[in-house]
């Protein structure tokens, strides 16, 4: 993914989740290549699919430099609504697992929340071998919790 694609992923995340991840992922993004363009490695990669000129997947990866080196986290993760239950999710999920992999990690850890808006991504992950390690109560304003999801690659 390159910078000038930022807009169109973080649309793609309000499509996917809701506008306040779209906000969060236009945020990170923005810093990911502010830190790029002063060489500065902040740990994430970004990869989009696109089909039909639009991007209609959305994955990366983060690895935070204080983390230990075998553990690695999602970094944003969206299939366009339009896109979803036709196996698009699974392939990146398989795409990102291999390259996670030819990396060295063999931990793949993703934070999810309780909130409804998220109950979709809860099973996907659930259905495709992640199963819950934690969970941060009160994390989100109305009070929904983060949850962790955590499974192991390579």
């Amino acid at each position: 993914m390159g910078e000038p694609n930022v807009e169109e992923a973080a649309a793609l995340v309000t499509r996917a989740m809701n506008a306040d991840e779209g906000r969060w992922a236009t945020k990170t993004m923005r810093f990911h290549f502010e830190c790029r363009r002063h060489q500065l490695d902040d740990g994430r990669i970004y990869y989009v699919w696109r089909q039909g000129g639009g991007i209609k997947g959305l994955v990366g990866l983060h690895h935070v430099i204080w983390g230990p080196e075998e553990n690695v986290w999602l970094a944003w993760f969206a299939v366009d609504p339009d896109s979803q239950g036709r196996g698009l999710g699974r392939r990146l999920l398989a795409e990102i697992e291999q390259v996670a992999a030819g990396k060295g990690y063999w931990k793949l850890l993703v934070e999810t929340y309780e909130h409804e808006d998220f109950a979709k991504a809860r099973r996907f992950y659930e259905n495709n071998g992640f199963r819950e390690t934690g969970r941060v109560a009160n994390y989100l304003s109305d009070g929904s919790a983060m949850i962790v999801y955590a499974k192991r690659i390579g």
